[in-house]
């Protein structure tokens, strides 16, 4: 079997499995409504305007979970173009079960197609990472010598 139809069955069944979980998504149970959050309730960055304080880690979380998905499927399948189309097909699927819980985001795709930018125009020998705290997002660029 290739490599693309092993990762292929591996992903159809990660989404069979994940997909009806109850766990996934506790706090925001199915309502039969398909819907979009609204902006002020879907924060970029911050959630404290006057302060700036950060504490809003969904879009970090999108970004970097998209670029290290398609990282991992690049090594799978060595192509990655197809890395990054599965990755946001992915991201795609996840707002749309989000859609009928709290509203599915424009900004969560957003974030989701940076990470999957960021990983095809990022050269073979260079890792990104991206961390937050209170005060600061970081973005870390690793260049790796061999």
């Amino acid at each position: 079997m290739s490599k693309q139809v092993y990762c292929l069955l591996v992903i159809g069944i990660c989404l069979v499995l994940f997909s009806g979980s109850k766990a996934s998504a506790k706090s925001y149970p199915k309502d039969g409504l398909f819907k979009q959050l609204p902006c002020h309730k879907d924060q970029w960055y911050s959630i404290d305007r006057q302060n700036w304080y950060i504490k809003a880690p969904d879009k970090w979380t999108h970004f970097m979970g998209s670029y290290a998905l398609t990282e991992v499927i690049n090594g799978v399948v060595k192509n990655k173009t197809w890395a990054g189309i599965v990755t946001f097909g992915l991201g795609v699927f996840k707002e749309y079960d989000d859609a009928y819980r709290e509203g599915w985001s424009g900004r969560d795709l957003y974030m989701d197609i940076g990470g999957v930018t960021a990983s095809a125009l990022l050269p073979d020998n260079m890792k990104l990472l991206a961390y937050y705290d209170d005060t600061a997002v970081t973005l870390k660029l690793s260049v790796l010598f061999q």
